[in-house]
């Protein structure tokens, strides 16, 4: 999408990317570096996507014809790459891969200045110094590990067992013949659990309740317990007290920190206990505080409009989500007037979090992420989806009709949109089952001719009101 000519005449674009291609934490690793080194991305082989595919995509640009409606992860780097390719740059944009910013910080007062940025070049190991009006930062949200602390660990290291982050997880072939315990209730913990069961002697899934995520149901062979309290003595021993002696492998589906070091580095994204402060942006490792719909810094040292965070939402519907805040960075930039005062934008924020609260959740611990009451689909503040609150702002602003903005009338989240995320754990839940007892043949027939948007959005329909009708009396078979 490209602003109106008027709009970005004087634009000048320059992105920055640590991997060697276009796609982000689409590009594969599939050999990864020995802890503590983190790897570049968490993808591993036969990785899927954990949601139907329509609704990651962004608007009118479909994914290739006959993919399965879980995508593999080649499938998703080739749709990115493809939007790419297809997309013009607007002259003068410049794009460095395999470049690493190490220190942001900006230079001036509350009402002018620049941002000034430190890139390292990853194959020279050269460094080189940027100025810019404004920042753009999109760090993904499955970077940075959360490895939790573990009493004894070093006892069970000492034992010959093994503790793994999924971050580096790539082979399952390490569970083999393993008595494993996977730590985590979110679509990577199902993951591993329905990995790890094919060919691991047994396997304990440990979950919480998981008040802000999906609610999976409890997978066939595998046994829920709670959650995991220590390692002391190299056992496993749960919150209950229960012990777990025969378990010689814990994966950990923990999650990842939201931190973003060259910020940090640069002065200007302090790294806290708890997020705040309204004077000055800060982390607390799951929240970041005060930006006004996760995407505007309301930081006073600069003036509004000059750092803006893209895709560090969780549970979202990515494509649509991530498109909404780039029109809205886009635009906003163009034209500041377009943003109402710092003031009524804290009031917004502050509203928002109030509702959380009232649902009796902690927006600080609950992060970037949808939830009842508020977020990309839920209703936010009354008023709809949170990509509908940015973009129809936009719209009463008189851009209605411009690229990306919809008319009078419309909205920018589509209803289908609302009923697949409303039947996303349907279609996980059932299209792996489905790949379990009928196979790769299956699902080729299924997606076969499917081309459009259409296409998909019928076999999402049709495929969830099967599974809705079918699943008591489907069976997965155990596999031990």
């Amino acid at each position: 999408m490209l602003l109106p000519e008027n709009m970005r005449r004087g634009f000048q674009v320059t992105a920055f990317d640590e991997r060697e291609a276009i796609g982000g934490l689409w590009v594969p690793q599939d050999k990864t570096p020995p802890p503590p080194a983190t790897p570049a991305t968490p993808l591993y082989p036969n990785l899927r996507t954990n949601g139907p595919h329509p609704v990651m995509t962004i608007p009118d640009f479909p994914v290739q014809p006959n993919t399965p409606l879980l995508a593999p992860r080649a499938s998703v780097l080739r749709y990115w790459q493809s939007v790419m390719d297809s997309t013009p740059l607007a002259p003068g944009t410049q794009v460095f891969l395999q470049h690493s910013v190490t220190r942001a910080r900006w230079v001036g007062s509350e009402s002018s200045g620049e941002w000034h940025l430190t890139a390292r070049d990853l194959v020279y190991n050269t460094t080189r110094d940027f100025a810019f009006d404004h920042l753009l930062v999109a760090p993904g949200v499955n970077r940075i590990p959360r490895i939790p602390y573990l009493a004894g660990q070093d006892e069970w290291f000492k034992a010959g067992k093994t503790l793994m982050h999924c971050m580096w997880y790539r082979d399952t072939h390490i569970f083999d013949n393993k008595t494993v315990l996977v730590v985590g209730s979110g679509p990577s913990g199902l993951d591993l659990v329905r990995h790890s069961k094919r060919s691991a002697k047994k396997v304990f899934w440990s979950r919480s309740g998981n008040l802000d995520g999906p609610k999976f149901d409890p997978f066939p062979g595998v046994q829920d317990v709670p959650r995991l309290a220590n390692l002391t003595n190299g056992v496993v021993t749960l919150l209950n007290g229960t012990t777990l002696p025969e378990v010689d492998l814990v994966m950990l589906a923990t999650g990842y920190n939201l931190h973003v070091p060259f910020l940090t580095a640069g002065g200007f994204l302090d790294e806290v206990d708890k997020s705040h402060s309204v004077d000055r942006l800060t982390t607390n490792s799951r929240y970041i505080h005060p930006l006004y719909e996760h995407t505007l810094s309301l930081d006073p040292r600069y003036p509004l409009g000059s750092l803006y965070f893209i895709s560090i939402m969780t549970y979202n519907p990515t494509g649509l989500t991530n498109y909404a805040q780039a029109l809205f960075a886009a635009y906003t930039i163009a034209d500041p007037s377009f943003l109402d005062s710092r003031e009524e934008l804290l009031e917004a924020l502050s509203k928002r979090e109030a509702r959380i609260r009232e649902i009796g959740r902690d927006p600080a611990v609950l992060g970037h992420r949808t939830n009842p009451g508020y977020g990309a689909f839920g209703g936010h503040l009354d008023a709809g989806p949170m990509q509908d609150l940015m973009v129809h702002s936009l719209r009463d602003r008189g851009l209605g009709g411009y690229p990306g903005i919809p008319t009078a009338g419309f909205n920018f989240t589509p209803t289908w949109h609302l009923y697949s995320y409303k039947h996303t754990i349907d279609i996980v839940e059932g299209w792996h089952a489905r790949l379990e007892v009928e196979g790769d043949s299956w699902e080729a027939d299924f997606v076969a001719g499917q081309k459009t948007e259409a296409d998909y959005l019928d076999s999402m329909r049709r495929f969830t009101e099967w599974w809705l009708a079918n699943k008591k009396n489907y069976t997965v078979p155990d596999t031990n």
